[in-house]
């Protein structure tokens, strides 16, 4: 059985109980609806997109400072497939010419942005989608690998220490006033008299996407669960302030990785 991973590294953990592409690592993580159709048209020879908007489009393509080619090898690996694992974990997408640019590439908060085109920089619109459009969105991905399954995967909704004292990043937040309102202006309180709090724009997210997935009788999995046996110290790394965390610990790969090919199986018995 081959698995397709169209997400971030949080799905890297799948590769320990199964045979999978190397989307992820030979072109992009992928954050957004909109990035994930982008790879799959392009994986597919449905897109072209050109030499030095591409490096941008890509983590690969950033990394290596390089554009990534279209190679048949990938149109084998998208036909081989057995699962489509789709992992949707930001509402955000960057826009640029009709093309939508990673979030290295345009993310002020990150280095790798000072190697990014100041035209590309100043012309990048960044916009959030709603509900309407990421319905769509996976309703378009269904149909472009149909008919193999999805397993659409949300985002691990973490929880931040709101105190000043404790907190990288509300500190981060007060020296630099817009770092990470995004990820406080909805928060949900929870814990030590609403110290901590989970990420608002990840709890509305997760919840959306559940919706979607139940009314289109889509596999759905929230990574969050992973929090009733486990601690968040246990399952996340601590991040460089200003950034919420995201990246599992080797402990929380390893636990992970049973979660998925629990998940995995399950949606293989219904087959």
């Amino acid at each position: 059985m081959k698995i397709a991973l169209l997400g971030t590294c949080r799905l890297g953990s799948i590769r320990r109980h199964f045979d999978c592409t190397d989307f992820d690592e030979a072109i992009s993580f992928v954050h957004s609806t909109k990035e994930i159709i982008q790879i799959l048209k392009y994986i597919t020879n449905q897109i072209a997109i050109p030499d030095d908007i591409n490096q941008f489009c890509f983590r690969r393509g950033i990394l290596s400072r390089q554009p990534v080619f279209q190679h048949e090898r990938f149109v084998s690996q998208f036909n081989e497939a057995d699962l489509f694992v789709i992992e949707v974990c930001a509402m955000r997408k960057y826009i640029y010419e009709g093309f939508y640019m990673h979030h290295l590439a345009v993310d002020r908060r990150l280095h790798y942005h000072k190697e990014t085109p100041k035209r590309i920089l100043e012309n990048t619109l960044v916009q959030y989608q709603d509900r309407q459009e990421i319905e769509e969105d996976i309703a378009d991905i269904q149909s472009i690998v149909f008919p193999r399954d999805v397993l659409l995967v949300s985002h691990i909704n973490a929880k931040i220490d709101t105190s000043a004292s404790r907190s990288p990043y509300v500190a981060a937040a007060k020296k630099a006033k817009s770092a990470i309102s995004s990820f406080l202006s909805n928060k949900k309180n929870d814990g030590e008299n609403g110290r901590f709090a989970t990420i608002g724009k990840r709890a509305e997210l997760i919840s959306l996407l559940r919706q979607i997935a139940q009314e289109k009788g889509i596999a759905f999995f929230d990574p969050t669960v992973v929090f009733s046996g486990y601690s968040q110290e246990q399952i996340l790394e601590p991040e460089l302030p200003g950034l919420p965390p995201g990246h599992y610990t080797d402990f929380g790969e390893k636990i992970m990785g049973h979660l998925f090919a629990e998940e995995i199986r399950k949606i293989c018995s219904r087959d």
